[in-house]
C-alpha cells in the first residue's frame, strides 16, 4: 500500500513540474498547464496525508475513501474555478453571499475538508492508535533499553 501510494506521490510531482515546466518552455502556458496543477499540487498534499495516516503498511478503508473525496472535491473546486468564464461581475452569481468563483474554492477547499477531516480521523482514532499489544512492546522495548543504558 505505502509503494502504490509513493508512486501515486511520484506521478503527483511529476504533474506539477510538468505544468511548471510549460512555463519556462514557452511564453504563455498552455490552457491544460494550470489544471494539471490544480490535480497535481491537491494530489501532492492528500497522497501525503494518507502516507502519514497509514498504520501497519495499510490505511483504514474511511480515511481512505476521505482522502479520495477530499482530493475529488478540492480538485475538482479548483478546476471548476479554472474553467469558468473570467467575466465574473457586478451582476454576477452568488453563493451564500460570495462570488461563485469565490465561494466554490473558499467552501470547497477550505471550510468542508477542515469540517470533514477531523471526524474522519475520529472515527478512525481506536483502529489507528496503539493497541494493547503494541503498547506491551514499546514498554517491553523502554525497559530494555534503560536497563542497557544503566549497566
Amino acid at each position: 500500500m505505502k509503494r502504490a501510494l509513493i508512486r501515486l506521490l511520484v506521478l503527483c510531482c511529476c504533474l506539477v513540474a510538468l505544468a511548471y515546466g510549460t512555463l519556462f518552455v514557452s511564453a504563455s502556458p498552455p490552457p491544460w498547464a494550470p489544471i494539471m496543477l490544480a490535480v497535481g499540487a491537491n494530489g501532492v498534499i492528500l497522497t501525503l496525508m494518507a502516507i502519514g495516516a497509514m498504520r501497519r503498511d495499510t490505511l483504514p478503508r474511511s480515511l481512505a475513501w476521505t482522502f479520495i473525496g477530499l482530493f475529488v472535491l478540492c480538485a475538482g473546486a479548483f478546476v471548476a474555478a479554472l474553467l469558468m468564464p473570467a467575466h465574473e461581475g457586478v451582476g454576477g452569481a452568488l453563493l451564500l453571499g460570495l462570488p461563485l468563483r469565490t465561494a466554490i474554492l473558499l467552501y470547497g477547499v477550505g471550510v468542508v475538508p477542515i469540517a470533514v477531516l477531523p471526524f474522519a480521523y475520529a472515527w478512525t482514532f481506536d483502529s489507528s492508535t496503539l493497541n494493547d499489544e503494541d503498547l506491551a512492546r514499546v514498554r517491553a522495548e523502554h525497559a530494555r533499553l534503560r536497563a542497557g543504558n544503566e549497566g
